[in-house]
């Protein structure tokens, strides 16, 4: 069972996270009894599995991971009540995480019986006790230590970084409804060097302002996808809705827009903003860019603004991408682009996912999943690279960093039916 602190900072103000040692047992019992957990089958793993939290030589947190074969348990997550809102039960819980995939763990599980909210943010999720491995279901700490009542939880990463997307989005949508901005381009100011002024003047007199405000794209997708009059357009995370509609002008009555979204608040705003610039021959659908809600060969062309780093399955999405399009359709799309390897850590940030650095695919693996998924045609144009300060901009402080990183236009082409025939 798990006693956590609920803060959402991780500021480490005058405490230190390290390994645990034999030495910290007795210390760490005693903070368990005191949060009333148990301590139990601690002494049993006790050890590199580990981790405490310290302030001047007292113990004020500790987390352990139980080894069961290739699995894991998340046990014993307590923080002093005088150290809590402190940001250290945050930290336990993401440092063993760390450790566990470091350390080979396939799968982590967490019994609890009253934290599973709190531990939702981390990508756990709750199941069905029979689903724990029997060397787990066989534990001490599952048949004898924590009662029946408790939930089994487990790890589902995708989970974690689709919650913290959509919670991003989400609130871009709430802020840009209510007059803030999230962007942009040249009609609101916006010194965020990955999303703004990406749209010029032209463009912004042709939409209204909430989905401009609402844009957190890397690029300008509708200039670079030359569109034609007469086309179906899809637009993958259409977001507040700006690529859909600048799209449904460029292709003209006879052509039509289509913009999925799987965030309730942007489909909310864009319909609104689609209502606001009376535009008809456009469509918001609600749905996952893993699992396209369109027919096989549908549209003529596939936009993207900043949406497909954000995705935990890419190979899949390219392949949905590739799946709907038609015979000789393209693919077109804006995105954040890795020029070399970036630290793993950044990697592992869900907020850095949500905020399109951490998911950003290398362009040799952008150029082989497309092809993978049967496109050809392939280009990588980079549009802007990315310097440290620009990284400190987004709250990225990792030197590392410093051009590691680039917006690019994408392009590929779904080969026709005769050059598939002869393939």
């Amino acid at each position: 069972m798990l006693a956590v602190d609920p803060t959402h900072s991780f500021a480490r103000a005058g405490w230190l996270l390290r390994a645990a040692r034999p030495s910290d047992l007795s210390a760490v019992s005693a903070l368990l009894a005191s949060c009333s957990l148990p301590t139990e089958g601690v002494a049993e793993q006790f050890g590199e599995s580990y981790a405490v939290a310290e302030h001047a030589g007292e113990i004020v947190g500790v987390a352990g991971v139980e080894r069961y074969g290739p699995h894991g348990l998340l046990r014993s997550v307590a923080v002093a009540p005088q150290w809590r809102l402190a940001g250290v039960g945050s930290a336990l819980v993401r440092d063993r995480l760390q450790w566990s995939e470091e350390a080979g763990v396939q799968s982590i599980f967490l019994l609890t019986t009253d934290a599973a909210r709190y531990f939702h943010r981390y990508g756990f999720r709750v199941v069905a006790r029979d689903v724990a491995p029997a060397a787990l279901h066989a534990s001490r700490e599952f048949s004898e230590i924590c009662p029946a009542s408790a939930r089994l939880m487990r790890l589902e990463e995708d989970a974690a970084l689709r919650d913290a997307v959509r919670e991003k989005y989400a609130k871009a949508a709430r802020d840009a409804a209510h007059g803030d901005s999230s962007c942009c381009g040249g009609g609101c100011e916006c010194s965020n060097p990955v999303t703004g002024g990406l749209y010029d003047a032209a463009q912004v007199a042709e939409i209204p302002e909430q989905a401009l405000r609402a844009s957190l794209g890397c690029g300008n997708p509708t200039l670079l996808a030359e569109l034609r009059e007469g086309e179906t357009v899809l637009d993958l995370g259409s977001g507040g809705g700006i690529d859909v509609l600048l799209s449904a002008r460029r292709v003209g009555a006879s052509g039509f827009a289509y913009g999925i979204d799987m965030t309730d608040e942007m489909l909310a705003l864009a319909r609104e903003n689609q209502r606001k610039a009376g535009i008809a021959n456009v469509e918001f659908r609600k749905g996952e860019i893993e699992s396209l809600p369109f027919a096989e060969a549908s549209v003529d062309v596939i936009i993207s603004n900043c949406v497909i780093n954000l995705s935990g399955d890419k190979p899949r999405v390219l392949a949905e991408a590739f799946r709907v399009l038609k015979p000789g359709g393209r693919f077109a799309v804006s995105d954040v682009v890795v020029r070399r390897e970036i630290p793993a850590s950044i990697r592992r940030d869900a907020e850095l996912w949500a905020g399109c650095v951490a998911g950003a695919l290398e362009e040799w693996k952008y150029r082989e999943f497309l092809q993978s998924a049967g496109f050809t045609d392939i280009e990588v144009v980079p549009t802007r690279i990315y310097s440290a300060d620009d990284m400190r901009e987004i709250g990225v402080r990792d030197s590392l960093l410093d051009g590691a990183l680039m917006s690019a236009f994408i392009r590929a082409t779904k080969p026709a039916k005769e050059a598939v025939r002869h393939a």
